[in-house]
């Protein structure tokens, strides 16, 4: 399975309850449709997503899979945020209308602002759907990092040419003898464990993929 058949039938982990859409549509979705990163306090995210999710603001959290033990004895799997204080929104509404909405949030929240530009951290909706494949909860070797520490991690700009994250591209390196594709957005880096075989050095591609 590859990359692009993971983003086909992509969890949209909307805040109480995920739901299946298929890549197709939201491929239909309108091209201006644009994400904004938001900064949150005191690990409140999933408190901002019930707020949105009552305003009809669609949105993501980053989540994971963590096993719990009950008195009994029985382990379960959770869902879990698997970075705290961030979330991503959609906006689908007016940029106002959206301020509007934010600004009676009952929790602190900051709006991500690119640091050059100092303009709000816009993700086009393709980006945003490819991220979100990437964050599959499913799969386990993914590490969550400051954009700092993934940026400090010296590697080579490469394309995936093989397996389920097939056509992404990242810069691979190495950390505690394994390899690992590094893709950084809003502030968040997302390394994920795929062999160096799997990889192609950019600068050697004749043929795109």
């Amino acid at each position: 399975m590859t990359l692009r058949h993971i983003i086909y039938f992509i969890n949209t982990s909307v805040y109480g309850g995920g739901r299946n859409i298929s890549y197709r549509i939201m491929q239909e979705e309108r091209k201006e449709d644009i994400w904004f990163a938001v900064r949150t306090f005191y690990c409140k995210e999933e408190s901002v997503a019930r707020y949105l999710s009552s305003h009809g603001i669609e949105h993501f959290i980053p989540q994971r899979y963590q096993e719990e033990v009950s008195l009994d004895g029985e382990r379960k799997r959770k869902l879990v945020s698997a970075v705290h204080n961030l979330l991503f929104i959609k906006l689908a509404i007016s940029e106002q209308e959206m301020k509007d909405i934010l600004s009676k949030c009952p929790v602190s929240i900051s709006v991500i602002r690119h640091p050059d530009t100092k303009n709000y951290y816009q993700i086009p909706n393709n980006q945003m759907v490819e991220f979100r494949a990437i964050c599959d909860p499913n799969y386990r070797d993914t590490l969550y990092v400051d954009q700092e520490v993934a940026e400090a991690r010296i590697g080579e700009e490469v394309r995936v040419i093989r397996g389920q994250f097939k056509g992404l591209k990242g810069k691979l390196v190495r950390y505690k003898n394994r390899s690992y594709v590094v893709i950084v957005l809003a502030g968040l880096g997302v390394m994920i464990h795929i062999p160096k075989w799997y990889c192609r050095k950019l600068n050697l591609e004749n043929t795109d993929y």
